[in-house]
């Protein structure tokens, strides 16, 4: 039970709609203990910083479609000046496409406008203890994108493991050229083509040429090579560049770049499938199962060493822990040192609620 003494917590609204923000305000401050005060509104980006740095809330309501642009500026600017302020995303869209702008940009929430008074209320006072809330039907469009990102990092990962000479049938390919014509360019014979094609299928684990030139755009952002000869790979365009260009002290830096941005796409991706795989392998199908796990206490993921570069060595540890009497929550957190030396962390949380699936949100940092 709440101490009537508990400070209050001190709410933005940011939304451009007058009515919006009366009802908002009017449901908040009707919120027994802890009381909920609406400190402030703010009917655009610019104005929602401003009166960050005058009233300091504890929490943010943010309407994302504003006057002066996407809320989700707002949003990167006030965690950037603030970053004790938590933020709630409360809007009536929910496309794919917003929901990745508002993890990107840090929001500790994504709630629908239909939600109901006391699930708002409730939202608001668990973030502003330090928890991250999904709206449930938003729950798919998240883990939708995880498997995007996912299956677009081993795509990512399968390009790299093609000989240079395949990567330059891949790339004219996808200019649309028939085997006979990237023989003619290469000087290869058409037999030769469709033999390392055969070899770019298996690697990449596709069937059929467009497929393979889907992959090949997609990952590299090239359409093949645009003159007649033999194309070089893009690590050695850019390393002649910034050698002439700049020496090769300065080659050696983008390099380094180039090796700490493919070590560290690698790792999330191994982090992300760490932590799925496991929530996966629980199967969990009732309250009796969770009570069970949680009393034995935190558990170690087990790692594949393999998975990762020389340098980094992955933990990964299951807690489960009780948010309140009929709802659990399953925090995954996955940490390794990264090529460049630093330490890096992926959270996976998961919450069940008696009657099923309550919310699920990933961060990284």
């Amino acid at each position: 039970m709440n101490s009537p003494s508990e400070p209050p917590i001190r709410v933005l609204i940011v939304e451009d709609s007058a009515l919006v923000r009366h009802g908002l305000r009017a449901v908040l401050t009707a919120a027994s203990e802890p009381r909920l005060v609406v400190v402030g509104e703010a009917d655009s980006n610019a104005a929602a910083i401003t009166a960050c740095g005058q009233h300091r809330p504890d929490v943010v309501l943010l309407d994302i479609r504003l006057p002066d642009g996407m809320g989700f500026q707002a949003c990167r600017e006030i965690l950037q000046r603030h970053p004790e302020t938590r933020v709630i995303v409360l809007t009536s869209h929910s496309t794919d496409r917003f929901v990745y702008e508002a993890v990107n940009a840090g929001a500790h929430g994504y709630l629908m406008k239909e939600v109901d008074p006391a699930g708002l209320i409730q939202a608001i006072r668990d973030v502003a203890s330090g928890q991250s809330i999904l709206a449930p039907d938003v729950t798919d469009r998240v883990l939708r994108l995880l498997r995007h990102e996912q299956k677009a990092g081993q795509a990512g990962t399968e390009l790299e493991s093609l000989s240079p000479q395949e990567r330059r049938v891949l790339a004219l390919v996808a200019e649309g050229l028939t085997n006979k014509q990237v023989g003619e360019r290469l000087k290869l014979s058409e037999n030769t083509v469709k033999n390392y094609l055969i070899n770019v299928f298996e690697k990449l684990h596709v069937k059929r040429r467009s497929q393979a030139a889907a992959l090949y755009v997609q990952h590299t952002g090239e359409t093949g090579a645009a003159d007649g000869r033999a194309g070089f790979t893009l690590v050695e365009v850019m390393m002649a560049a910034f050698v002439l260009a700049f020496g090769i002290i300065t080659a050696i830096t983008t390099l380094q770049r180039g090796l700490q941005a493919i070590d560290t796409a690698r790792n999330y991706t191994y982090a992300t499938q760490l932590m799925q795989g496991e929530l996966e392998g629980l199967r969990l199908h009732n309250w009796t199962q969770l009570e069970a796990l949680q009393s034995a206490g935190p558990a170690p993921i087990l790692t594949d060493p393999a998975a990762s570069s020389g340098r980094t060595a992955f933990t990964c540890i299951r807690t489960i822990r009780t948010v309140k009497p009929d709802m659990k929550e399953i925090l995954l957190i996955a940490t390794w040192r990264g090529y460049d030396g630093r330490s890096h962390t992926a959270r996976l949380i998961t919450r069940y609620a008696k009657h099923g699936l309550y919310d699920y949100f990933y961060t990284a940092h």
